[in-house]
């Protein structure tokens, strides 16, 4: 200990004697603290009011590519949907369609929230005010609010439009919806999802391409399906929380950030 103190006593010494050797040039020291000054008061300093100021600030500053994209594609599919009531296709081709729409959507979600990762470098993803883990949930949060206005516009369409008992369109959107997000998320989790964004791609066409299959089966839109149809939504929405569950436990222990 008292050799410690003695190194440091003698480093402290050495940088003492070299300061004293440094000549300082008054009026350039002056000068330079008049610029300094001016242009202090010139800068214009934004203060942030509460949590609110600070999360429109981060609304803002984000990448919204990706955001701008869903939006889009939402608009898009909203449009399709008017242009097939138009055309008055039969009520399984809507059905079909909105299977798929709500797949499309959950593959979009998900590789939002995966380009913090794809990078490979997920800590510089932090802000002054948000960690990762922050920012993913406010990722999440904004992906959910534009899928459930979509949604709510899709069920209320396909319902009163083509004569669907609402539950069971919402059965029809919600459970492809959360079983495409779970294998995505799923894909994310691993080590080789986070690197590579096209893995997360495959994964949702696969499983898109598994309900396209199953909705061809006229025994799914039946009355009596309906309660499979249910319990394979709370099925599915119990793993999706217990994979978010896990991609917040492993961003707080590191795991999911440093991914070279």
């Amino acid at each position: 200990m008292k050799n410690k103190d003695y190194i440091n006593g003698e480093i402290k010494d050495k940088f003492r004697i070299t300061d004293s050797m440094i000549k300082i040039d008054e009026k350039r020291k002056e000068d330079t603290l008049l610029l300094l000054q001016k242009n202090i008061e010139r800068k214009q300093f934004r203060v942030l009011n509460g949590r609110k100021g600070i999360l429109l600030n981060q609304l803002r500053y984000m990448d919204k590519s990706m955001t701008v994209i869903h939006l889009m594609l939402c608009v898009t599919l909203i449009l399709i949907t008017c242009v097939m009531k138009m055309r008055r296709v039969e009520k399984e081709d809507i059905i079909i369609f909105s299977m798929l729409l709500s797949g499309i959507l959950a593959v979009v979600s998900i590789l939002e929230i995966s380009r913090v990762f794809s990078s490979g470098i997920a800590e510089i993803s932090e802000s002054c005010y948000f960690n990762v883990k922050q920012i993913v949930a406010f990722q999440m949060l904004i992906s959910g609010i534009i899928n459930l206005m979509l949604f709510s516009v899709e069920i209320l369409f396909a319902g009163y439009g083509w004569k669907i008992e609402l539950v069971h369109i919402a059965l029809y959107i919600l459970v492809p919806f959360v079983f495409t997000e779970c294998v995505c998320l799923g894909v994310l989790l691993m080590e080789a999802g986070r690197k590579k964004s096209y893995l997360l791609v495959m994964a949702g066409i696969f499983t898109m391409a598994l309900f396209f299959v199953l909705s061809l089966s006229p025994k799914l839109y039946k009355a009596t399906a309906i309660v499979v149809w249910g319990v394979a939504f709370m099925v599915g929405l119990f793993i999706l929380v217990l994979q978010i569950k896990i991609l917040f436990s492993g961003i707080k222990k590191g795991e999911m950030i440093c991914t070279n």
